[in-house]
């Protein structure tokens, strides 16, 4: 079995290898194909041309997030047609939510989003998702995603623990090498939000791939979302880490600049606890089972 995966992945590319050599079952218990494996990786694009989208696809999960929304769902790619369709359900954001600091909260009414979409090379391989979408049952328009190109970056775990403190607007946040991971804790500085705080830890999944487990252990004095979450975190192309974390119903995103003078994401060096068995995004073509 655990040949037979990774001669996909390597016709593939983009999938992550995950200790258990066993099939990759999603968040909603359904066994993920190598074909859909291939879609992992950050995706930019827009609703209709006009509304932003921002997504990262892992392990035929799919978190998303835009200026109305946050999004949480599943993924599957028909090797056959090479058809990708996203099942997703949007929370409407929090008031509470920041967006001047990107400290953003999913937890309001909901409802459903179904992409249709075609896996199309509009630049190069596979580089693209490309159809239309539905609310609630009700065609809506069309949606184009493109791969960003920071998948195959590197994720050490020294990326993560340069000098000084990360930030966003009224936030810090810092970080620690523990064990096999990281350990992060941020508070918010805002007037009237000081007592803000979360704190979690970080680990590598595969060192070659632009990601990272996250696990919010605590986030507590918050406008809201003070839970705990589980999720994913990775560097965008401006070297900012973004925060994918999810509890239950709600979803949490968070975005933090690197330490004045240092540069966030593929800076090489500590290689962390993965190990490599894929190569990069969009590399070759899915083929039929």
């Amino acid at each position: 079995m655990r040949i037979l995966i990774l001669t996909a992945c390597l016709t593939l590319g983009g999938c992550i290898a995950e200790d258990d050599p066993q099939d990759i079952i999603n968040d909603q218990g359904d066994t993920v194909s190598d074909q859909t494996l291939s879609l992992s990786g950050f995706w930019n694009g827009q609703f209709n041309q006009t509304t932003d989208i921002r997504m990262l696809i892992y392990n035929g999960n799919v978190y998303a997030l835009d200026g109305n929304n946050g999004y949480y769902g599943s993924v599957s790619l028909n090797s056959g047609d090479q058809t990708a369709l996203i099942n997703a359900t949007a929370y409407a954001l929090n008031s509470a939510s920041d967006s001047t600091a990107e400290q953003l909260i999913a937890d309001g009414n909901n409802a459903a989003y179904v992409l249709d979409t075609q896996l199309s090379s509009l630049v190069v391989s596979n580089d693209s998702l490309f159809g239309s979408y539905s609310v609630d049952g009700t065609s809506s328009g069309n949606i184009k995603l493109t791969r960003d190109g920071t998948w195959s970056n590197n994720s050490p775990l020294s990326a993560l623990t340069v000098v000084g403190s990360w930030s966003a607007s009224n936030h810090e946040l810092v970080m620690t090498r523990a064990g096999s991971g990281v350990t992060f804790t941020g508070v918010s500085t805002a007037t009237g939000n000081s007592g803000c705080n979360f704190r979690g830890r970080l680990e590598t999944i595969d060192s070659n791939y632009n990601l990272y487990r996250a696990v919010l252990s605590s986030r507590e004095d918050c406008p809201a979302f003070n839970n705990s979450a589980t999720g994913y975190a990775g560097f965008n192309s401006d070297g900012e880490l973004e925060f994918y974390l999810r509890a239950n119903n709600a979803l949490l995103f968070m975005t933090f600049a690197p330490p004045a003078g240092q540069s966030g994401g593929d800076s090489g060096g500590d290689a962390g606890d993965g190990e490599a068995e894929t190569p990069a995004e969009g590399d070759g073509e899915a083929t039929a089972e």
